[in-house]
């Protein structure tokens, strides 16, 4: 009976070239394409068709589009750098406070990391940093726990939004570090798709041993989801195999 293929399937990652690391579903799939590429050299005669034809160069090249976001994708997938779980960098983007005796002492003060700005929440007005003796419309960010911003008493009850950055103790951080070039993940792809037709279900499933990944985009969009693109090549693996094509038909 005739196979066809519907949807855009499941696509799943597993890097290979370190033990014991967790498969990346890529999550919420939107498509995925797959190319084969070819390039052949023609020889010519004296007539106008080639009468000989060498194949060359063979590259499998796909492109993912999903909307999960993973850590453990993005790294082990991409970028191969270190993660770090239970602890990641997070930012407030304009925590309303009161300035009272001089001072405010921001929510997440006792792990506060970076200031960000401050403004006056009525005017929008932003205010000037300091490192002492701030006057009228200045502040002394914090240096650390616990947080506390000093004010001139000039702006005392004055309606503030700040800005700053913090820790946690949840979540994931991926620490970007200068690396040598050369080593890259290599990671395996499985990509499934199946369609019941009339009853009989038929599935295809691609698998590349070894691929490597030259891009990854990460757009944001005011109004829309963010829709990950994720690239990725396929090379031949230590037993120089490329990988599998099964289909039921």
């Amino acid at each position: 009976m005739t196979q066809f293929v519907f949807g855009s399937g499941t696509l799943i990652g597993k890097r290979t070239d370190v033990a014991n690391t967790p498969p990346a579903l890529l999550g919420t799939l939107q498509d995925v394409t797959i190319d084969f590429d070819r390039k052949f050299e023609f020889l010519l005669g004296q007539y106008a068709t080639a009468v000989a034809a060498g194949g060359g160069e063979f590259k499998i090249t796909g492109k993912a589009k999903q909307a999960r976001l993973q850590a453990t994708h993005v790294n082990n997938l991409f970028l191969g750098q270190t993660l770090t779980a239970a602890g990641m960098l997070e930012m407030t983007t304009g925590e309303a406070a009161t300035v009272a005796a001089g001072s405010v002492t921001v929510a997440n003060g006792a792990t506060f990391v970076e200031d960000f700005g401050v403004f006056y929440a009525s005017t929008g007005v932003q205010l000037v940093p300091v490192t002492a003796s701030p006057t009228q419309g200045q502040y002394v960010p914090p240096s650390g726990s616990p947080g506390s911003y000093s004010f001139n008493t000039a702006d005392n009850s004055a309606a503030l939004l700040i800005y700053y950055s913090y820790t946690t103790n949840t979540g994931n951080k991926i620490t970007l570090a200068n690396q040598l070039m050369g080593p890259a993940p290599v990671f395996e792809i499985s990509i499934k798709e199946g369609f019941n037709y009339f009853g009989t279900q038929k599935d295809l499933l691609i698998k590349f041993n070894a691929c490597v990944s030259p891009k990854l985009s990460m757009p944001f969009n005011n109004q829309k989801f963010t829709i990950w693109e994720f690239d990725f090549q396929a090379i031949a693996d230590a037993s120089n195999n490329i990988g599998t094509i099964s289909m039921t038909e």
